[in-house]
């Protein structure tokens, strides 16, 4: 498996929210300051279906989560900064919530390396399919998001995939080849 790796170029010359989240991640250092953990941008900004909403989402692997939680006390004294340990689809997780400036931001840790972790598995097939679907999807889940639909329930709806869990539909999209993953979005695009 390759290692999850953020591209800061797609935001720094991006639309203006993305500009905008450049410079507060670049401000705050997280990459330096958390580069033992691996760290990786994921959620929507990356992605042309971010919104007004859209948060600072670091993904990081994290096996000594103590160690995590006090390199992140760089940023206590930051709005809202809290940290828990919680599970997270059964696997123990440490999360770090603060705010900076206008962005929420989440500084998420499990013990696997970024590339295994949910997040980061969504954001790759997410960028495939936008890739593939092109502006008529980017614009339907955009509006959805803005509507208050989270983002895989935004592609489950979109893609129309089945099942309960909207999380796990949009990740079994993974195993997709590209030639799959073009008729899916054909069907989808043509309301089949």
């Amino acid at each position: 498996m390759t290692r999850a790796r953020t591209d800061l170029e797609g935001l720094r010359t991006g639309a203006p929210r993305q500009r905008r989240a450049y410079a507060v991640l670049r401000s705050l250092a997280i990459f330096e300051r958390l580069g033992e953990f691996q760290p990786a941008l994921a959620g929507t900004l990356p992605l042309p279906i971010h919104t007004e909403a859209s948060d600072l989402d670091v993904l990081c692997e994290v096996h000594e989560p103590a160690a995590f939680v006090a390199a992140c006390s760089a940023y206590a004294t930051q709005p809202g900064f809290m940290a828990e340990h919680v599970p997270v689809r059964g696997v123990p997780s440490t999360i770090v919530r603060f705010e900076a400036e206008e962005f929420a931001v989440e500084l998420f840790g499990q013990p696997q390396p970024v590339a295994r972790q949910h997040g980061w598995r969504h954001l790759q097939v997410e960028a495939r399919v936008l890739a593939l679907a092109g502006a008529a999807a980017v614009a339907t889940i955009t509006r959805w998001k803005r509507e208050g639909l989270k983002t895989e329930p935004a592609f489950a709806r979109w893609l129309q995939l089945p099942g309960d869990d909207p999380y796990l539909a949009v990740l079994a999209l993974e195993e997709l080849d590209d030639e799959a993953l073009r008729r899916l979005v054909r069907r989808a695009e043509h309301g089949v």
